[in-house]
């Protein structure tokens, strides 16, 4: 697979064509901030990547569409546009339109509409490029298996600007969690160290180990059965003669009849002893009594009430006849004494006035008014008292009666409770009798099961040795030994240290070491810009080479963003750049990437983005655009949106 056309299309369908060569070297040079930087973002945004990581700004804020033009190895193209997601205010957008089969024909933009989501789009550039199916199973089983997709083979395709001169990965988005990893598991895969068939394989090999450990388990319980099965029988018979599913006879001795007993047990005519529901007049006889200690207590104020007046009038009315009998003395003095000075006694001149015999007459009378009043309220106190108690001795013994009957219904309810269980007991020991034939039953079937377990394993070990992971270790190390070898053999046409010493790739840390004379040499502590660009290249142009010699299924593209910055700061490359030390040093980098491309063409596709115009003829004869004097990703054109510009 290699890129054709990339198409920018702006919110008024206006398009923005990128053509590329393909199977050659294809070179962008100009200015900075023109927009080469973003293509490779551009390029993976409609290679189905799942979020949209081209730059804000200009091209964010003109562009309506970003679509590319595929041509696949089968000579068949596609169409691929995906929405920016600027247009709806979105972080990206998972729908996507593709066209197939449209060769070098560009939709119009009113027939974008999009026609499938990004997982589809990632199922069709998997089939197209080749991915069979595939599944790498971690040996620690401590992550879920991984199948290598589309999106793992972008990893050796691109090289931004931050990468190709970064000594810490050398690999895209290795940064990212979970990246290294997924490169780790899959990479074996894209350089054809897998079997094709090993998922197939492997697939068998789980089922015929799942029928073993089956195999295996009936063994054992047909083992412990054997062992174990007579005391677990004396075991279930002792439990039903508790339950009274069998009688208290002597436990028998002989295997066939214990067996017999259990059959018995087992067919049983279970008829549940019968349980009287739970009495719903318990609920009315509980709010009856609650009712009668509510009366009774009313009833005992009342008595309370009446008992205190009555006891109050008897001390009354003793009151008042001492009253009586002192005002009675008076009678000892004239009734007809009209001078209120004179004393009724000795008839002397007093002082002071006293009190009429009249008002003596009136008080004394007052008092024994009172008198006949109490005495004749009392005996109806008394009566209203022997009522009350009458009334509380009836409540009291219907209230006794009421508590007998709820005493009485607890009881029979516990008893009911108590069959219920006995009736539970006698479901599960028949059920767990019946579960001791069934296991007795498993043990007669087994028969042949030791030949069965031997096929399985002969079987298994076979099919293992097809897809021997240790073989698939070596295969892996003999094609890394050819990679290394490789790029030891190419290094010597750059400008980089170490020039005569073999290079490595650790596929298991992700980086290169230069096995020096003394130690081996990790990427990061060799220094110097240009070296890491070097080591960054020869990886992934040896990659490339080994997946297109092999048919593996990678994208045939490489795109690199500026490779000569470590030699040109951007600000002084905008005219074309002087033979010196540093463009000697360049030349021998592209020549070798001119070497590498056209002993592969037209396998392979490389797409480059820099700031320098070297006066070289392989990179002048490669140049595809210019961006200076103003022409740029964007058209000036689109700047103007309403009469506004959107910088």
């Amino acid at each position: 697979m290699q890129i054709q056309k990339i198409i920018l299309f702006s919110h008024k369908g206006e398009q923005r064509i990128l053509s590329f060569n393909l199977g050659e070297v294809n070179i962008i040079t100009g200015e900075s901030k023109s927009g080469k930087s973003a293509l490779i973002e551009i390029i993976n945004y409609c290679l189905a990547s799942t979020s949209c990581d081209i730059p804000e700004g200009i091209i964010r804020d003109t562009v309506s569409y970003f679509s590319i033009l595929l041509k696949f190895n089968d000579n068949s193209s596609a169409f691929i546009a995906r929405e920016n997601p600027n247009v709806k205010g979105q972080q990206t957008s998972t729908s996507v339109y593709l066209s197939r089969s449209t060769g070098d024909n560009i939709p119009n933009f009113e027939n974008i509409i999009p026609n499938i989501n990004i997982d589809a789009l990632k199922d069709f550039l998997s089939r197209k490029i080749g991915i069979s199916e595939n599944v790498h199973v971690p040996d620690s089983l401590t992550r879920e298996p991984l199948k290598a997709n589309f999106k793992h083979s972008r990893f050796y395709c691109y090289q931004p600007q931050y990468l190709v001169a970064d000594p810490y990965q050398l690999f895209y988005n290795q940064n990212k969690e979970f990246v290294p990893q997924s490169i780790k598991d899959t990479l074996p895969y894209f350089l054809g160290a897998v079997n094709e068939n090993s998922l197939a394989i492997e697939s068998e090999i789980n089922q015929l180990k799942k029928q073993l450990n089956r195999l295996l388990r009936e063994k054992r319980e047909a083992e412990k059965i054997e062992t174990e099965g007579i005391s677990q029988a004396y075991s279930l018979i002792e439990e039903a003669k508790e339950i009274g599913i069998i009688e208290n006879t002597p436990n028998p001795s002989q295997q066939k009849e214990i067996y017999s007993i259990l059959n018995y047990i087992v067919n049983w005519e279970y008829q549940p002893l019968t349980v009287t529901a739970e009495n719903s007049g318990l609920k009315d006889l509980i709010d009856k009594r609650n009712e009668l200690k509510d009366d009774l207590s009313k009833i005992s104020d009342n008595k309370k009430a009446a008992s205190d007046y009555l006891k109050n009038s008897f001390g009354y009315s003793a009151e008042a006849k001492q009253q009586e009998v002192r005002l009675e003395s008076i009678n000892l003095y004239s009734d007809n004494v009209e001078n209120e000075s004179l004393c009724p006694l000795c008839e002397n001149e007093l002082e002071s006035p006293i009190p009429s015999i009249e008002n003596i007459n009136n008080s004394l009378k007052t008092i024994r008014d009172d008198l006949k009043f109490t005495k004749a309220e009392s005996p109806r106190i008394q009566l209203y008292l022997d009522s009350i108690d009458e009334q509380y001795h009836s409540i009291e013994t219907e209230l006794k009666t009421i508590e007998k009957s709820i005493s009485a219904l607890y009881l029979e309810n516990e008893k009911a409770r108590t069959i219920r269980d006995l009736n539970i007991r006698r479901g599960k020991i028949i059920g767990r009798v019946s579960l001791f034939l069934e296991s007795i039953d498993v043990e007669e079937e087994t028969e042949g099961t030791e030949s069965k377990i031997e096929n399985l394993k002969s079987r298994i070990l076979d099919l293992e040795k097809i897809v021997d992971s240790e073989n698939e270790r070596e295969l892996l190390l003999s094609i890394l030994n050819k990679i290394n070898l490789q790029m030891s053999k190419w290094v010597e046409e750059l400008d980089v240290e170490y020039v005569r010493n073999p290079i490595r790739f650790d596929i298991n840390k992700l980086t290169m070491f230069i096995d020096s004379e003394t130690k081996p040499i990790a990427l990061p502590q060799i220094g110097s810009g240009a070296n890491w660009v070097a080591y960054h290249l020869l990886i992934v142009f040896a990659l490339h080479q080994h997946f297109i010699q092999h048919d593996r299924p990678v994208p045939n593209f490489i795109i690199i963003d500026q490779p000569t910055q470590v030699y040109y700061p951007p600000d002084k490359t905008d005219d074309v750049v002087e033979v010196s030390a540093d463009e000697i040093a360049v030349n021998k980098m592209f020549n070798f990437i001119f070497k590498v491309v056209s002993s592969l063409n037209p396998k392979l596709q490389v797409i480059i983005t820099d700031h320098a115009f070297l006066k070289n003829k392989n990179f002048e004869d490669s140049v595809v655009e210019v961006w200076r004097d103003g022409l740029k990703l964007i058209p000036n054109d689109w700047l103007t949106i309403d009469g506004k510009r959107t910088e």
